[in-house]
């Protein structure tokens, strides 16, 4: 056969469309969602949780912010007290559920698992497991699994949001304080998970910087009061929520918490 009687393969109209459709698809992924929360990080949470905190309800919060990580008003980091850091860990992995379909090809998402698997970071994540393996005792991280990573700050991700939760350990209030500060965000609220309202009291002295607490709950559950113009320093029980606010030089904070949680 010579050159002349050479004709190129014309490739498919699926293939064709295949490939546009990929392509469209992926440059609207790298702008989602549309009000821009990927770009910056709009209201993160951080979730700061004693041994007698709730754990189920808090489990409930974060495997539900995995679902959709990026947004405004997430979690973006929690911290945990040691002597129930197994513990917790079991409840999250036993209960993660699959993450947006958006998310798991994001740029942010897939840029924060090349650095996990770069550093080789521990993480609570949902595993794959081969047929054969009967006793699951060689799982993988499912593609496209939510990510939350152990001892490691939200710092290191960059400064966009990362679509993974950071989680920590502490052991006395100091290193609260130490891992609050590292964690490199500025959080819009605290929330404070303990039996023992003293503990949560003393956290907001240790953290000027932190302007809204809620203790034993998130803002979702609670009504907040408008505040007054100017605010002035208080106290009122709305919809059996204890609510605080407190002015200190031109810095305002908010403290709000159900009244059924009483200290041990």
């Amino acid at each position: 056969m010579t050159d002349t009687d050479y004709v190129p393969q014309k490739q498919s109209e699926e293939e064709v469309f295949s490939d546009i459709y990929l392509s469209l698809l992926s440059r609207h992924v790298h702008r989602y969602p549309e009000n821009g929360t990927h770009r910056m990080w709009v209201l993160p949470r951080i979730m700061i949780v004693f041994s007698s905190g709730d754990l189920d309800t808090i489990t409930d919060i974060i495997t539900s912010n995995m679902v959709h990580p990026i947004g405004s008003g997430l979690v973006a980091s929690v911290l945990v007290e040691e002597s129930i850091r197994d513990e917790m860990i079991r409840k999250i992995r036993a209960n993660l559920k699959p993450m947006d379909e958006r998310i798991q090809r994001h740029p942010n998402y897939l840029k924060s698992v090349k650095f996990i698997d770069r550093m080789k970071c521990s993480t609570i994540h949902i595993e794959e497991f081969e047929e054969t393996d009967m006793k699951k005792r060689y799982g993988v991280r499912m593609k496209g699994s939510p990510i939350i990573v152990l001892d490691f700050p939200q710092y290191f991700f960059g400064d966009k949001p990362s679509a993974v939760i950071t989680l920590s350990t502490f052991r006395n209030l100091s290193e609260v304080v130490k891992l609050y500060n590292r964690e490199g965000l500025n959080f819009d609220s605290v929330s404070v998970w303990s039996a023992k309202l003293a503990q949560c009291f003393d956290l907001v002295t240790r953290l000027p910087q932190a302007s809204q607490w809620t203790f034993n709950c998130i803002n979702e559950s609670i009504t907040i009061p408008a505040l007054p113009v100017p605010p002035i320093t208080g106290v009122s029980i709305v919809q059996q929520v204890h609510f605080e606010v407190h002015v200190i030089g031109d810095k305002v904070k908010t403290i709000a918490f159900p009244i059924n949680h009483h200290e041990n």
